[in-house]
């Protein structure tokens, strides 16, 4: 029996689903048993992914294509990041309509205006301010003192 071997160009019909099937049954059973024809076909493979590399323009259009060919549908259009972008910019107008971040910002206004007397004695131009750390930690610090204080004095039972 003589073995034939399939051209490239043949090879190219076959990727590119051209050939009957038929034809593409008995290239493929020798594409089971023939190296060189192996080759041929790899080679194949490989023009015909860099010539589609090369083809992409859109890439929204060639993932929408690919992803009608495995899946069978276009994503849904809610899932869409320029959709949440909507959303997200639809919602923060509505809360700077209502007044919602103004009302916000006074509560904490009113909550982190931790600012001490000044000194009786000490100008004002002297006057060195206190950070709102520096003054939770003293809080805390008599805080805990009061309540070693108490344990000392046999009010706290552990």
């Amino acid at each position: 029996m003589k073995v034939t071997h399939y051209s490239q160009q043949e090879w190219m019909q076959y990727i590119e689903d051209h050939l009957p099937s038929e034809v593409r049954d008995e290239m493929e059973d020798h594409l089971y048993r023939c190296e060189a024809c192996l080759a041929s076909y790899m080679i194949g493979i490989d023009q015909l992914a860099l010539q589609q590399i090369l083809e992409v323009e859109d890439q929204s259009a060639y993932m929408n294509r690919i992803l009608i060919r495995t899946v069978g549908k276009r994503p849904a259009w809610y899932r869409s990041t320029l959709f949440h972008y909507g959303i997200a910019a639809a919602a923060t107008l509505v809360l700077v309509a209502t007044g919602f971040f103004h009302g916000i910002s006074q509560e904490i206004g009113t909550y982190g205006a931790f600012k001490p007397a000044p000194p009786l004695e000490a100008p004002a131009s002297l006057e060195t301010p206190i950070s709102i750390s520096d003054h939770l930690v003293n809080r805390t610090l008599t805080w805990l003192d009061t309540l070693q204080n108490e344990h000392k004095k046999g009010g706290l039972t552990p």
